[in-house]
């Protein structure tokens, strides 16, 4: 392994390549039971090439799990949104990200207690050999598949509604094309936010069935009480209050789709009789005595890790198997931060109604540094109050310089980290604090270190180790 010179947010750690890899086409967990067609030599150009990799837990309470990487963003965490979740109290909920490229695996810290190689803590890294890394007790190996991971990409830039250029989206993209083509159901994981209703009405409508309904159920949002009658219907009379016969959605979304959101949160004495209504096509209403049959194809999204889940015992995993034919996982928005000024345009031409609207440069140089907690529900956010605010004469911050545009973005950003846990949306906003004042600094100081200390007013020596964790060093 070659020296590492520094460590830090904008230089990643480089380890000695390896030879080049021979291709095999394979498809990533993003396809389960339901194998896709592979595709031909003349689409060579819509294929994204990435190194594999195995995970191993070799010290920790979690010793002796071992998980293939072939997904092109993969957490590894404590929480219930991590892919691989370790049961070590010391590691962060979403701990740590690896993202496969062509030439590695990418890693990027999230943590709080950090992410060790050897003596070194890494922010960000790209990893090209095989390595272990601690993450609180646990000791974790990471070992490099010697062949490319060979992933298909759309050639188009959208999907329905949803826009994205990333080579992520484009490969879930391909992936929901070709799913939508048949009637085979589709599981939708991903972060709160991240579009999943939208590609759920895109399946829809690239469907055989975009004729028929398109029925949406949030299984979260229904009191546990009236979530079988919502799904069943019922019958007059079935229980106190149901004074006349009533449809469910399975029997109203029949010949089309039924989206149901939130599947996670599905009680788990119900789970059963869902997963019947599935496998048999047809279902009985609360109270009824007879079953009617349904046309229906489902759609099911969740912010949850559904694996997981079945791991844990929470989800029947009969059921999870049923739904996930095809298991995407819809990437957040930090992860492919150059779908973010095209998803903004679209947004502004869309609330101004002008099709030649577009986001000016220095304002979409901070919509591209965010890291979108809230992904691109909290963007449609920020582009909805640029949409009103931005031209008005009464907010002269937005019409004069740059700087005064990005303070307004600044404070518009933040006050969506309200809705994060303290200590994480302090670790937000102090990490954008420093990334943007100490630059400054150093441009106001000319680049002497003496200088910038007694301007910030701390001693050199801190000035130095907070550089150093950014990455700015004095030759910058």
């Amino acid at each position: 392994m070659s020296a590492v010179s520094s460590l830090g947010p904008r230089r990643p750690l480089e380890v000695e390549t390896l030879p080049p890899p021979r291709p095999r086409s394979v498809y990533p967990e993003v396809v389960l039971s339901h194998e896709l067609p592979t595709a031909t030599a003349s689409a060579v150009d819509a294929l994204l090439r990435l190194r594999g990799a195995t995970l191993t837990v070799t010290r920790g309470p979690d010793a002796g799990r071992t998980v293939k990487v072939t997904s092109p963003s993969f957490v590894i965490g404590s929480g219930p949104s991590a892919d691989l979740r370790l049961s070590d109290a010391s590691v962060s909920r979403e701990h740590l990200r690896l993202t496969l490229a062509a030439n590695g695996v990418k890693l990027h810290d999230q943590s709080k207690n950090g992410t060790r190689l050897g003596g070194l803590r890494v922010i960000e890294a790209v990893v090209t050999q095989d390595v272990a890394l601690t993450l609180g007790q646990t000791t974790l190996s990471i070992a490099i598949d010697a062949e490319a991971v060979i992933l298909p990409m759309s050639s188009r830039e959208s999907f329905g509604e949803a826009l994205g250029v990333s080579p992520l989206m484009r490969h879930l993209f391909a992936v929901l094309e070709q799913a939508a083509a048949s009637d085979i159901t589709v599981l939708l994981e991903g972060e709160s936010g991240v579009g999943k209703d939208v590609l759920a009405r895109a399946i829809h409508a690239a469907s055989a069935r975009k004729e028929g309904p398109f029925v949406v159920v949030d299984c979260g949002a229904i009191p546990p009480s009236l979530i079988e009658s919502e799904l069943f219907g019922h019958d007059k009379g079935a229980f106190t209050g149901a004074t006349e016969s009533r449809r469910g959605v399975l029997e109203e979304a029949s010949g089309g789709t039924l989206f149901l959101d939130e599947i996670g949160e599905l009680p788990l004495e119900l789970q059963p009789k869902l997963l019947r209504a599935l496998e048999a096509k047809e279902l009985r209403p609360v109270g009824a005595r007879s079953s009617k049959r349904i046309d229906v194809r489902v759609v099911a999204a969740t912010n949850k890790k559904l694996a997981e889940s079945v791991a844990r015992g929470h989800f029947r995993d009969d059921l999870f198997y049923r739904l996930a034919v095809v298991r995407a996982v819809v990437p957040p928005l930090r992860d492919r931060p150059e779908d973010v000024v095209p998803i903004a345009t679209a947004m502004l031409r869309r609330i101004a109604a002008d099709p030649a609207a577009s986001v000016p440069e220095d304002f979409a140089s901070v919509l591209r540094e965010y890291a979108w907690p809230g992904n691109v529900r909290e963007l449609r956010n920020v582009m909805e109050r640029f949409a009103v605010f931005g031209a008005s004469p009464d907010n002269g911050e937005l019409l004069g310089d740059g700087a005064g545009k990005r303070a307004r973005v600044a404070r518009d950003v933040d006050s969506d980290v309200l809705e994060l846990p303290y200590h994480e949306a302090r670790k937000v906003v102090l990490d954008r604090f420093e990334s943007r004042y100490f630059p400054r600094l150093l441009e106001r100081a000319g680049g002497v270190m003496a200088k910038a200390a007694e301007l910030a007013q701390i001693a050199r020596p801190s000035l130095y180790r907070i550089l150093e964790r950014l990455d700015l060093r004095r030759d910058d």
